[in-house]
């Protein structure tokens, strides 16, 4: 029906999980390791686990160069994983779960293209408050445009799933990432790496914004990020 891929690159916190049954964890969530370089920690046998740097197809230069959760949102769609579900989504490991998540992704699931997402705002926010590269978000904007012969809306509304946080349709998915993988050839060119992460913080808006351009019907999900987490990780 739908599977949930959580990323992780170091440890899974059990306590995320607390309130999910065991028999829910397996059917619907499958965990995905990323940084082969990194020792992993986690409980034997609780979890679904997935090793992005052995996939049958894999690009290192994902992780090398930072493109963070953006990474095993390509490899997903590279190595088919998705495809025999209805739903897919991607979060992190130091989101909190809980069954009322689940079950409002169950209920809420039907033939109404839906996003469920854990934080979502404008364009404004995305392109000038938290990026302000207009000269990029001009050239996405623009590049847009041409690839789908339609008009980008720069909406005012919240509807720009950050975080790269989302449960949507495999067909939305699908939709979405025959934009993003013109990119991968073309965003190098124009924009300059300013730190490790800086290009996987640009593809979190290059997904938010061509998942919002979707017009879906939007359900928040009531997920706990808890950034106490990544602390305890001591900066890893």
């Amino acid at each position: 029906m739908f599977q949930l891929f959580v990323v992780f690159h170091k440890k899974i916190f059990d306590e995320c999980y607390d309130n999910i049954p065991q028999d829910i964890l397996d059917k619907y969530f499958t965990f995905v390791a990323v940084n082969p370089d990194i020792p992993k920690t986690y409980t034997k046998d609780k979890y679904k686990i997935v090793n992005e740097w052995e996939l049958p197809e894999y690009n290192a230069q994902f992780q090398q160069k930072g493109y963070n959760e953006n990474s095993v949102i390509f490899h997903v769609m590279r190595n088919e994983l998705y495809k025999e579900y209805k739903y897919v989504g991607f979060f992190q490991y130091d989101m909190i779960f809980t069954m009322s998540v689940l079950d409002t992704i169950i209920s809420e699931m039907n033939e109404i293209p839906t996003c469920f997402y854990l934080d979502a705002r404008n364009y404004g926010y995305c392109a000038k408050e938290t990026w302000n590269e207009p000269p990029v978000m001009a050239y996405l904007t623009s590049y847009y445009e041409e690839f789908h012969n339609k008009k980008f809306s720069y909406s005012y509304n919240d509807v720009y799933p950050l975080l790269n946080s989302y449960v949507i349709s495999v067909d939305t998915y699908e939709k979405v990432m025959k934009w993003v993988y013109t990119l991968y050839s073309k965003i190098g060119s124009i924009v300059e790496q300013k730190h490790f992460g800086h290009i996987g913080g640009l593809y979190e808006r290059i997904m938010a914004f061509a998942i919002g351009e979707e017009n879906l019907r939007m359900i928040k999900l009531d997920i706990a990020h808890d950034h106490m987490y990544k602390n305890s990780l001591s900066g890893v």
